[in-house]
Order: structure tokens, then C-alpha cells, then sequence
């Protein structure tokens, strides 16, 4: 069994590389979605407003938002448990950096090409427009990552594999992403811990079992 997590910068054809590998190694797809639903079932009803704002330093003193926070990594690790899948954004590569049989992808292109796909993908017209958006997601993901994990969302050291979309299209980088996480699997030499080793609350591990099979 595998994980792969995949980060990727606002359009830049993260999302969709990330689905279409799942669907060839016949992977579950954890996103954003599926994950809130199994947080919601614990009774965290606020997570969106926690993950989709922009945090400051007083973020990191809140409860609530901690809460949250330690819910989302318990998730994530539960759905590494599970085996096979596909873990979109949501700083899984950080949780999971421990852990030898998990692949970490990030996906980026540069500011102009993603402000060209937001246009052409939302149909929008003014150019500035596009660059507030493009801008204020990259700074609430990086503003995330740093306050509660203390990490830089751009720095290329958390990652295995890094892929530039304006140069490696979606069709090129699908395979190679799925040889890189074979090699991954081939790998004996490594000495940390695989993800099936992780201790998960069998109640945990069974509702992410059945949120993300019916998603």
C-alpha cells in the first residue's frame, strides 16, 4: 500500500493531476471535502472558516482552531492507514513527512500562467481581478502553513517529487509521477516507519473508511 500527497498552487492543474493519478492506480481520492465531512462527525462545524481565512499570529493561540488542527492531522494519518490514496492539499505532506512509503508532489507554475488558466477556467475578463484572487489564495495557504505548522508552503525541501505545469503538462506529468511512487514502493533500505505502522483509533479509522469510500 501508498500515499501520495499532492500540494499544488491555485491553477495550476494540481486538482486535476492528482485525480487522474488516482484514478489509474485505482487509488481513493481524499479532498477537501471528503476529509471536512469526516471532522464534521466529530462535530467540528466550523472547519472551513478555520482552513479557508487567513490566520495571524493569534491564530495559533486559539483553541478552537487547534482543535481543528489536531482533528485534521488525526484524519489525515487515519486515511495513510487506510492505504492507497491520493491526499489533495490540506498540509497532508507535512503530517505524513515522516513516514517512508509517502510520496509528497508538489505542483507549481509561475504567477502569469496561473493568472491565464484562472481567467480562461472562471471566465474572467479583467486581468487584475485575477491576480487579487491568485494572490490572496496563495497568501492564506502560505499563512496557514507557517502559523500552525511553522513551515514555508514554498520551500521545495518538503517535497519528493516538484513538477512545473508550464513546462511538464498534466499528460506528461501523470506518469511520471505514478513511476516515482513505484519506485517509492521499491525502496527497502529506508529506515523510517511506513504508514501502516501509524497508531489510529479504530473509530476514527472506520468512519474516514466510509466517508471516503462513498465519496
Amino acid at each position: 500500500m501508498s500515499v501520495i500527497t499532492f500540494s499544488r498552487e491555485p491553477c495550476s492543474n494540481g486538482t486535476l493531476i492528482a485525480q487522474s493519478v488516482a484514478e489509474k492506480l485505482g487509488y481513493r481520492l481524499a479532498t477537501k471535502k471528503s476529509i471536512e465531512e469526516v471532522l464534521l462527525q466529530y462535530g467540528f462545524v466550523d472547519v472551513e472558516e478555520a482552513y479557508d481565512s487567513m490566520p495571524n499570529f493569534w491564530t495559533r493561540f486559539d483553541d478552537r482552531t487547534h482543535q481543528i488542527v489536531i482533528m485534521f492531522d488525526r484524519v489525515i494519518k487515519a486515511l495513510a492507514k487506510l492505504g492507497n490514496v491520493v491526499i489533495i492539499g490540506r498540509g497532508a505532506f507535512r503530517v505524513l513527512a515522516p513516514y517512508r512509503d509517502v510520496l509528497n508532489v508538489r505542483i507549481k507554475s509561475p504567477f502569469p500562467y496561473r493568472v491565464a488558466t484562472f481567467m480562461s477556467r472562471y471566465n474572467v475578463l479583467d486581468q487584475h481581478d485575477a491576480e487579487v484572487a491568485i494572490l490572496e489564495a496563495d497568501r492564506i495557504r502560505s499563512a496557514f502553513l507557517e502559523v500552525h505548522y511553522g513551515i514555508k508552503w514554498d520551500s521545495m525541501t518538503n517535497f519528493d517529487l516538484v513538477l512545473d505545469t508550464s513546462k511538464i503538462p498534466p499528460h506528461t506529468a501523470i506518469p511520471m509521477i505514478i513511476k516515482a511512487n513505484k519506485a517509492v514502493l521499491s525502496t527497502v533500505c529506508e529506515p523510517r516507519e511506513s504508514a501502516s505502522s501509524i497508531d489510529v483509533d479504530d473509530i476514527l479509522l472506520e468512519t474516514t473508511r466510509r466517508v471516503i469510500e462513498n465519496n
